[in-house]
């Protein structure tokens, strides 16, 4: 018995802890990472333990009720608990029951495993997801372009359920992304639902090789003069060079309209996609963080330098978090339309927090708003030109669809020239 209630002290006083480090950083940070990575470290709690649990949801009746089912299973559960299976789903218990759709628990290793400097290149199969809570899956939102996964024939909305056939509701987020990499030749086992209401279940067996993340690529267009789509995958620290390097590199080749392509962006760093919009936009907010309804508390803003080219931004329902403040933040400056499907709608950050025993969560702890339009969560990014995909090309990953092929790039284009001929930038005309 003394065993099992020092567990539930301990979980307790994990619970605590996260509680208190969340309002803490949310005080002392002035920018949170859009999807995962540090905006604070963890602190002690130095309150009377009693009198700070009469402040949150873990109240004396609860506590007392967690005491009386431990008691019931002290005295008749016929195996024994493993302590840290046990920590892991009480933990997991608490986000859900708080409704963090985004939060998740890290134990000591799979922290120190987030928190770990990336070079850019790893060994995996080229994916980058979000993890749902409302599959207990993990969803594929951009398959990098020639990766070991598009070849196998991974899809943008795969929903990833098992890995080493066992299902990622057992192992964690974190664990199951871990699993996908591994030594160069070994092979990532799992398994995907996909279809209409995830009715087809897919399996892979994929070999792993040194994956280089490519966050921003470049051409010229096809079938048009003076265009250059710039497709941007995701926002991370290497995001604003790579941006850079692409817009000189368009307009020394002759450019004088620009497709950004954020379809099956999955969003990435604030600070990437503000280097970015700071870049196109002119002076004003670029985005306004709204901590538990104080709108505007805090707002990043744009210099008064801005890109003055034509653009039109290309967007589907794989845009997400930094993606959708991108697209957005364009529409509402009037910088660019907004062309393709309404975007995925997650407008919400997250930031990690290390608890006293080495552990952490990912907690959601602001919503942010474009510069001045509502904030899209749950409802997307609605475009000025909606465009659907050819059921043919629907589930063809973009990277593989040809000009002529893709339909939302050419009304992208179609929008651009329309831009194009009311400024002296260009002719738009097709070659």
């Amino acid at each position: 018995m003394k065993k099992i209630t020092a567990l539930i002290m301990a979980i307790v006083m994990c619970a605590i802890t996260a509680v208190i480090t969340f309002q803490v950083t949310m005080i002392t940070t002035d920018r949170f990472v859009g999807d995962s990575g540090t905006s604070g470290t963890s602190t002690s709690a130095k309150s009377d333990l009693d009198d700070y649990i009469d402040g949150t949801y873990i109240t004396k009746e609860l506590l007392d009720k967690l005491q009386e089912v431990a008691n019931l299973y002290n005295l008749y559960y016929v195996d024994p608990i493993d302590p840290d299976y046990f920590t892991e789903y009480v933990m997991a218990g608490f986000i859900a029951g708080a409704k963090d759709e985004f939060g998740h628990y890290m134990n000591a290793e799979d922290f120190a495993e987030s928190m770990s400097d990336m070079s850019g290149e790893y060994y995996g199969i080229g994916i980058s997801v979000l993890y749902s809570n409302a599959y207990s899956g993990i969803e594929v939102i951009t398959v990098f372009p020639d990766s070991p996964a598009m070849e196998a024939g991974v899809l943008p909305g795969d929903l990833i359920m098992t890995v080493d056939g066992v299902p990622v509701s057992e192992i964690g987020y974190l664990e199951a992304v871990n699993r996908m990499r591994g030594p160069e030749g070994t092979y990532a086992n799992f398994t995907v639902y996909r279809g209409n209401n995830y009715s087809e279940e897919v399996s892979f067996s994929i070999p792993r090789r040194k994956v280089t993340e490519v966050t921003v690529s470049w051409e010229m267009y096809s079938m048009a003069k003076d265009v250059a789509v710039i497709k941007i995958y995701s926002f991370d620290s290497k995001t604003p060079t790579q941006f850079f390097n692409a817009i000189n590199s368009a307009l020394n080749a002759g450019a004088k309209g620009f497709v950004f392509d954020v379809r099956s962006n999955p969003g990435g760093g604030l600070d990437s996609v503000c280097q970015i919009l700071d870049f196109l936009l002119p002076e004003g907010p670029i985005i306004r963080i709204d901590y538990k309804g104080e709108v505007n508390d805090t707002s990043i803003d744009s210099g008064a330098s801005y890109f003055d080219y034509p653009s039109v931004v290309l967007c589907n329902q794989y845009t997400a978090s930094a993606g959708e403040l991108f697209s957005s933040a364009m529409q509402d400056y009037g910088m660019a339309k907004l062309v393709g499907v309404t975007t995925y709608g997650k407008g919400t950050m997250q930031t990690v927090l290390q608890l006293s025993d080495g552990s952490g969560v990912s907690v959601t702890c602001a919503y942010y708003l474009p510069p001045k339009s509502p904030n899209y969560h749950g409802v997307g990014v609605v475009p000025d030109v909606e465009v659907e995909m050819p059921e043919e090309f629907a589930n063809m990953n973009l990277d593989k669809l040809t000009d002529e092929q893709d339909v939302q790039l050419q009304a992208a284009v179609a929008t651009l020239f329309e831009a194009m001929n009311g400024s002296n930038k260009g002719d738009g005309t097709i070659t």
